[in-house]
């Protein structure tokens, strides 16, 4: 997962959530099989690239380009990421909010 992706995923469980839960990603995250890897200037040039060829927005191209890089299957619950097409490995999520139940 790109640092980039992580903070983006912090934020917005800090404005849905608030502060207390900000810091929940790390803890759920350390027991699973992902490694955090930096957004260096080659990542970010090569998410420019898949920003350009797929019409995404710049920071979804950083997990798109990363999951290229690695030969991985991005996990996802945005939709936008369907401009990739058929043949790139995704895994959907559905995304279950406590306020909706």
């Amino acid at each position: 997962m790109s640092a980039v992706n992580y903070g983006e995923v912090c934020g917005r469980i800090l404005r849905d959530y608030g502060l207390d839960q900000a810091h929940t990603p790390m803890h759920a995250l350390s027991p699973l099989p992902i490694e955090l890897l930096d957004a260096t200037p080659q990542r970010a040039l090569h998410a420019v690239d898949v920003t350009a060829k797929y019409k995404l927005y710049y920071i979804d191209s950083f997990a798109a380009a990363l999951a290229i890089e690695q030969k991985a299957t991005l996990v996802t619950s945005d939709s936008d990421f369907r401009k990739l097409g058929h043949g790139f490995p995704v895994v959907w999520l559905k995304v279950w909010h406590a306020h909706e139940h």
